[in-house]
């Protein structure tokens, strides 16, 4: 009589139990008693009683030849017929929520592909209307994606029988395990060519060159990747395409900036233009626009354009522009010139404007 303890004993189930009970039981026990878990110095012995016990058990066939014949000649009764892949396929479905699959052909989504496209700053702005030119995989026109010439259907993989994949089961003494890796042969096809297509050399898959328009919306930050749905390389076994990322650069403008949704410049004036005042054409998106610039502008004093600045995004409205000023001091001058300056400062008190107040009082009421 055999010295194997009782299956039903081992998982602590009735012997009427269902698929169900056994199940759970098998669960909690392997969790208790997994060698890299429990403590317990019999933890092996056990982990391997419960793996075994429930190869047998699961199966209505070896359950049914167990509850006639017992261990039979210690699971020599039961012979081949013990899946050599359940166990381990179970251990992994307790521990990880999955068991062991057959990996099928199946189809491979395509590669993401990515474009730059150049706008000069003003297009930036009020967005326009590009053409952008790349080269992705589509199935090939020949096989249509197939791989093998017309007329000519692909087998069979011999190594690993259409799974995709081959596995080798090592006896441990945690019982059996399994190791599964993408089959040499098909590379996971789980299929073989023997006539690949003369066009696409049995890829399925050619490069073609691609010319698209896009539009490019009004207010979009620099440095923006647009995508284009589907517009990327087409996926292997007829997989769906990947996406087509366009990335926005734009040139700069000579005399304007953006800030966000504003534009900013600068103004250069020379002293006598800030301290008279003066009327002059600046630069905007919107083309030249006549600026008024009051008497006595003081250097880094900021003029404001509203609604002269870049279209909001998904919103509405325009931002304004900002021009600063700037007082350019020359750095040579005719006699004439160095004559008028030097009465206009001996007019003045040292240290102060024509007002009478020294330029440190006025900065300090500023900022009151």
């Amino acid at each position: 009589m055999s010295s194997k303890p009782d299956y039903y004993d081992v998982l602590g189930v009735a012997r009427n139990a269902s698929n169900d009970e056994i199940r759970r039981a098998f669960r909690k026990l392997a969790r208790e008693y997994h060698p890299d878990v429990s403590k317990a110095p019999d933890a092996d012995a056990r982990f391997k009683q419960i793996n075994e016990a429930y190869e047998v058990l699961r199966d209505a066939e070896k359950r049914q030849m167990y509850d006639r014949f017992g261990h039979a000649d210690a699971r020599g009764g039961f012979g081949a017929g013990v899946d050599d892949f359940a166990g381990v396929g179970d251990i992994f479905d307790a521990f990880f929520g999955r068991g062991t699959s057959r990996a099928r052909r199946t189809e491979q989504r395509g590669a993401d592909l990515r474009v730059v496209v150049t706008m000069d700053f003003i297009e930036s702005v009020f967005g326009a209307t590009k053409v952008v030119e790349y080269e992705r995989h589509e199935p090939c026109g020949t096989c249509g994606g197939d791989g093998a010439e017309p007329g000519t259907k692909a087998s069979t993989c011999r190594m690993c029988r259409g799974a995709g994949q081959v596995q080798r089961t090592q006896q441990s003494l945690f019982g059996q395990f399994v190791n599964v890796a993408t089959c040499p042969r098909c590379h996971g096809e789980g299929r073989e060519i023997t006539d690949p297509c003369s066009r696409c050399r049995g890829q399925g898959l050619e490069r073609r060159a691609m010319s698209r328009e896009i539009e490019i919306p009004a207010g979009l930050a620099p440095g923006t990747e647009l995508r284009l749905s589907g517009a990327g390389d087409h996926g292997r076994n007829r997989g769906t395409p990947g996406d087509l990322y366009v990335a926005i650069e734009v040139e700069p403008h000579p005399q304007l900036e953006r800030e966000g949704d504003d534009i900013v410049s600068d103004l250069a004036l020379n002293i006598a233009e800030a301290a008279l005042g003066t009327t002059l054409e600046v630069p905007t998106v919107d083309g030249e626009e006549s600026v008024t610039v009051p008497a006595g502008t003081q250097p880094g004093t900021v003029l404001k354009l509203r609604g002269r600045g870049v279209p909001r995004y998904r919103g509405s409205g325009r931002g304004d522009q900002r021009i600063t000023v700037k007082v350019v001091v020359p750095k040579k001058v005719s006699s004439d010139q160095r004559e008028m300056l030097e009465r206009l400062r001996d007019s003045l008190p040292a240290g102060r404007d024509a007002d009478g107040r020294s330029f440190v009082e006025k900065a300090r009421a500023a900022f009151r």
